[in-house]
């Protein structure tokens, strides 16, 4: 009840700041525009002046309207960090054990070993596929099984070995 006395008090000065507003540029105009100014301002002002008894329902309607308009606004948290996709998942590219350029990019020219997914920084399922294609492209006789191959060499890197999200234990 508390707060509907303060809203009512609050609308009755706004209501005669309005008025008083509205009553100075009447008198402000020149009398062939005053003229139609002032049935105007004649009107809102009886207008108002029935309508400074509130009704409670009529209250609880404007606050309610009131308090629609300074509702937050749905916006994206600008803190969040950006979602980091697999290079992979990202260009939407599919592996295939007949493409040995494309899987040799994951394993060590040294070793002939899949790289990790710390280093090479798949997402699980890509990783999972990767290492079950590079087994089907072996068997299949398209990729050494030792080392890369020689002229997958000069390709470019698509990560880095030496800089792993998990740092290497050695």
């Amino acid at each position: 009840m508390a707060l509907v006395k303060f809203f009512h008090r609050n609308m009755l000065r706004s209501i005669r700041r309005s008025s008083c507003f509205t009553s100075q540029a009447a008198c402000s105009t020149s009398s062939s525009v005053g003229t139609a100014e002032s049935s105007d301002n004649k009107e809102s002002t009886e207008s108002l002046n029935e309508s400074t008894t509130w009704d409670p329902l009529k209250i609880e309607e404007l606050l309610r309207a009131q308090s629609a308009k300074d509702m937050p606004v749905e916006m994206p948290n600008p803190y969040e960090e950006e979602r980091v996709q697999c290079i992979l998942c990202k260009y939407k590219i599919h592996l295939d054990y007949k493409n040995p350029r494309l899987l040799s990019q994951f394993i060590s020219p040294y070793t002939g070993r899949t790289y990790g997914r710390h280093i090479t920084r798949l997402c699980r399922r890509q990783q999972e596929i990767l290492e079950i294609e590079i087994g089907k492209s072996r068997d299949a006789g398209y990729m050494a099984i030792m080392m890369k191959s020689v002229q997958f060499l000069k390709d470019p890197k698509l990560f880095d070995p030496n800089d792993p999200d998990r740092p290497h234990n050695y």
